[in-house]
């Protein structure tokens, strides 16, 4: 996010220009003013406060210059944050090194496998291995199980843990004993589950030492290779706010004996709270119904066995069905094939910075007509059975013009057929009559659901009407019961059934969340969520008071606080007779001590919120790429602290964190590896990743980290299945051991629709030219293509249609940029014009030819953007020259409107901002997607949906 809210500490992040020097950078002018306002510290509970502030007392300079890996991204890409970035350098957005992804590939197997014990450690008998007790009862395979043995000396216990010798790891690997067995050959033998230690984990330095995580990594050792017994406290505590003090008092006390036994020499004793599975970039809590067991069943081998099954792959005796990725598919079934599968040799197009998804295709729709499995051998492999399909064309096979006219849900009916590999399937879609689609009215689209009512020739070009003799067998799955009572006859019917949706609506919404906003802004992220049927916003934070308003604007049944939120956290704690946990400057407690009655009685309290969301400003983060002593000074005025210890005294069931995608990467990673150590440390579940709003439906690149937290009684969410097909790579975070993981794929080489392009966004927007301020407009045509439709709903009146004015000598270089994608300043030409003021001046500013080399060719400044393009990232403040230089209309001499960059960040066209033009640029620049908070919103309701089943 850019600099903004409530921390009015700004780091100037371009190096010092002496005043002997020309400053050439053209983006000198523009940089954000350092604000001479000193900053508020962060308001925080003591728990967030020592986690932090141990960190960085225990840790110096030097060490955090030895324990990172080399830098992602250099300084000057950091200092530009994230929003120019060429795609290649999108590629890996870890804390750590980039390595090739075959490498990426082996180190991902290689952490899968159980490592070897070292056999060099002890030269023992196996006579110092025996059973404690009698058999228990006998493994599946008929093996006899015990619950104790003595090794060493030592009893070793089902459910407990120990310590052997592993190649190539430093220190002992710990174990979890799940059950311990004898071979046939009389081989005293334990199965467990490997324990990794924190800093073995993403988590790294920022872990504590004495918490371990329990893997899915399990296997067979043999007991005579046990080192040692190792104490580890499987810890289970009461979950909730109420629960808060005594576990500090618990933990407290629990720190100590650990100092005490430490200052003895005694061997280090552990704790275990968390699951950690890095292939899936999350914290679970422990399965606790299934640890220990001593049965012979161990979960973790379920979870490996479940992954080899979805690789199972069978055909049905009679051909008329088959098994592939765990989806059943049958004969007439709707399917997508890769697109590459129907691809011919494509003339290279030229791509242009923000034009980047000209070229890409969508899955391709077919329905399949027969299954060929080859006789004769012995088990069907996937690799030789091959389907007969029927190929439904898309408007956009036929031209960009017949895509921006049709709905992106409508596919052609055709006689062309092809004959392809298994392997080429994709997944599974429905093909419908158009009225039994599913009710739209949602900011993106989910639903694998397309409709049919024509016939594509594309030996002649023509498209008609789907004759009445091809009698097409459509899907007749039912996706949502909207569209059940639309398929219901009658005028009495329908004003019945608009009055059950109503009721079903209101429903929805008592059971949604009761979420707090902070770092609000213009309520992007409340809007996706709440549309989404998961959330309503009851309470929200906001500094800025023109961004605070527009929320209201949009939210009226929200208490909206346009305060400082290290005020607002200080008062809550303060009525909740708190005070003694709360670490605060005098400052935030007088200001807290001054409100008036009322918005001390519309505080939120502890155990009235059950969902905090937001994005915390980190302008702080991204300029600080070296350390010195006063960084532990800077990094408590960061709101990244006031933000966790909300979450930290609320106790939220849920909880989710939005940023910029530097966010994994700044500060060598600490901000992230010490925001995942503190929500660990509340006994939260966490998810943590990385996504392109692109991919869920507006036509921007714009690339952001989030984290899911889920207290342990929740279910913590998945991520959202991208949707479109936009030209950027798998967003990337490394974690421990070179192994990356991914939260979502990229669509680069595929998705269920096209992407969105700039003239599907605002191209039935009227025509106005530079410095237009008419707040209130008319369409003056009707909306043409799908986005339009749906983002436009049923606005009469076009507001905010307003557009930045330019001054006359950069007027005249829009004027001289020609019409066409991807020209910008390299295309004006290399003269002098005179200004009304009779001064002659370049055209083309000096500095640019002069530093171009230094600065990638200043690529995209002064830039118009391509119709069957995307946007570059909205940022806060578009101009020729700026961060983002492509904003000048495809046609029109003049920058982009309020309400086109509000239409690329997926906004309702009925979304209202608030304050100066500068204000309302700002506040979309800032804000989340709502397309993007929408489908993170989806699957926050299919986790406490799940709960309920």
């Amino acid at each position: 996010m850019e600099e903004r809210h409530h921390t009015k500490w700004l780091v100037k992040k371009k190096k010092v220009v002496h005043t002997s020097e020309p400053n050439l950078n053209p983006r000198a002018a523009m940089m954000p003013v350092v604000s001479k306002r000193k900053a508020m510290q962060a308001t925080t509970t003591r728990l967030i406060n020592r986690i932090w502030g141990e960190f960085y007392s225990n840790y110096m300079p030097e060490d955090l210059k030895e324990e990172a890996n080399c830098e992602v991204k250099d300084e000057d890409e950091i200092q530009e944050e994230e929003e120019n970035e060429d795609d290649d350098a999108d590629a890996d957005v870890g804390a750590g090194a980039c390595a090739d992804a075959k490498e990426d590939k082996s180190n991902s197997k290689e952490i899968q496998k159980s490592p070897s014990v070292s056999r060099q450690s002890r030269q023992c008998s196996k006579e110092e291995v025996r059973w404690d007790g009698e058999l228990v009862s006998k493994t599946s395979s008929g093996e006899p199980l015990y619950k104790q043995a003595f090794v060493h000396g030592e009893v070793v216990v089902v459910g407990k843990a120990i310590s052997i010798e592993v190649d190539s790891y430093e220190l002992p690997a710990i174990y979890f004993v799940e059950y311990m067995f004898e071979t046939s050959k009389g081989r005293k033998m334990f199965h467990g589950r490997m324990m990794q230690r924190g800093s073995e984990t993403v988590l790294g330095n920022a872990a504590n030492e004495r918490e371990v995580f329990l893997t899915n990594h399990c296997g067979d050792f043999e007991l005579e290779d046990v080192k040692q017994t190792v104490v580890v406290d499987i810890r289970v505590r009461p979950w909730g706010y109420q629960h808060r003090k005594d576990n500090a008092n618990l933990d407290k006390l629990d720190r100590a004996e650990a100092e005490e036994r430490k200052r003895k020499g005694l061997p280090m004793d552990y704790y275990c709270k968390s699951l950690y599975c890095p292939e899936r970039g999350a914290f679970f809590k422990l399965p606790f119904d299934t640890l220990g067991l001593g049965s012979g069943f161990c979960h973790s081998c379920q979870v490996k066995e479940a992954e080899r099954d979805r690789e199972m792959f069978t055909v049905n005796p009679l051909n008329t069905g088959f098994v592939y990725k765990e989806t059943e598919y049958s004969l007439h079934d709707y399917v997508y094939i890769s697109p590459h599968e129907f691809s011919v040799e494509r003339a290279q197009t030229e791509y242009f910075k923000s034009g980047r998804n000209i070229g890409l295709k969508p899955y391709v729709v077919c329905q399949v007509l027969e299954i060929i499995a080859h006789k004769g051998q012995k088990k069907v492999e996937k690799e030789s059975t091959q389907i007969k399909v029927r190929r439904f064309f898309r408007p956009e096979d036929i031209s960009a013009e017949k895509a921006y006219n049709s709905d992106i849900r409508e596919v052609y009916y055709s006689e062309e057929t092809h004959v392809l590999y298994v392997e080429a399937i994709e997944g599974k879609c429905e093909v419908r009559k158009k009225n039994d689609l599913p009710a739209c009215n949602a900011p993106a689209i989910f639903h694998h659901i397309f409709f049919c009512d024509r016939i594509y020739d594309p030996s002649k070009g023509s498209l008609k009407q789907l004759p009445a003799q091809i009698k097409l067998r459509f899907s007749n799955g039912i996706v949502d019961n909207e569209i059940a009572y639309q398929k219901k006859k009658g005028k009495g019917k329908q004003e019945e059934n608009e009055l059950e949706v109503e009721k079903q609506k209101e429903a929805s919404q008592e059971n949604c969340l009761a979420t707090l906003d902070i770092f609000a802004g213009c309520g992007g992220l409340s809007e996706g969520l709440h549309q989404s049927g998961a959330s309503l916003t009851k309470w929200a934070i906001e500094y800025e008071e023109p961004a605070g308003d527009a929320f209201k604007l949009n939210h009226p049944e929200s208490m909206v606080f346009i305060k400082n939120c290290n005020v607002i956290l200080r008062a809550i704690m303060e009525k909740c007779g708190d005070v003694d946990d709360c670490i605060s400057t005098s400052e935030a407690a007088e200001l807290a001590a001054s409100l008036d009655e009322k918005e001390i009685n519309n505080l939120p309290l502890p155990g009235q919120v059950d969902f905090i969301n937001g994005g915390p400003p980190c302008q702080g983060f991204s300029g600080m790429n070296r350390f010195n002593q006063s960084t532990w000074s800077k990094v408590q005025c960061e709101m990244i602290l006031a933000f966790l210890s909300f979450a930290e005294y609320f106790r939220p069931r849920y909880f989710l964190l939005e940023n910029v995608r530097n966010f994994v990467s700044f500060n060598k990673g600490q901000t992230f590896k010490l925001t995942l150590a503190s929500l660990l440390e509340m006994g939260y579940q966490v998810r943590f990743g990385i996504l392109e709003a692109g991919a869920y439906g507006v036509s921007q690149s714009r690339k952001r980290a989030f984290m899911w937290a889920a207290s342990p009684e929740e279910t913590l969410p998945e991520w959202p299945e991208p949707m479109h097909v936009f030209a950027a790579p798998e967003l990337k975070v490394t974690l421990s051991h070179n192994l990356q993981y991914a939260a979502a794929r990229s669509t680069a080489s595929g998705a269920p629709f096209r992407s969105i392009t700039v003239r599907d966004t605002i191209g039935d927007l009227p025509a106005v030219g530079n410095g237009a301020s008419k707040i209130n407009l008319e369409y003056q045509s009707e909306p043409i293509s799908w986005f339009q439709k749906k983002i436009r709903g049923d606005m009469a009146v076009l507001t905010d249609h307003i557009s930045k004015e330019m001054n006359e000598l950069n007027l005249i270089r829009c004027q001289k940029i020609p019409k066409r994608p991807g020209a910008d300043w390299h295309d004006l030409p290399d003269e002098k014009v005179k200004l009304s003021t009779g001064q002659l001046v370049d055209l083309i500013p000096w500095c640019l030819p002069n530093t171009a080399k230094r600065h990638n060719q200043w690529k995209g400044l002064f830039g118009r953007l391509d119709w069957e393009g995307n946007f570059p990232t909205s940022i806060t403040d578009p101009q020729p020259m700026g961060k983002v230089g492509m904003c000048f209309h495809p046609e029109q001499d003049r920058i982009l409107t309020v309400r086109e960059c509000a239409r690329s960040q997926g906004f309702p066209d009925g979304y209202k901002f608030s304050g100066k033009i500068q204000d309302k640029h700002r506040q979309i620049g800032n804000a989340v997607p709502p397309p993007l908070a929408f489908a993170l919103g989806r699957k926050l309701k299919e986790a406490l949906d799940s709960k309920k089943c």
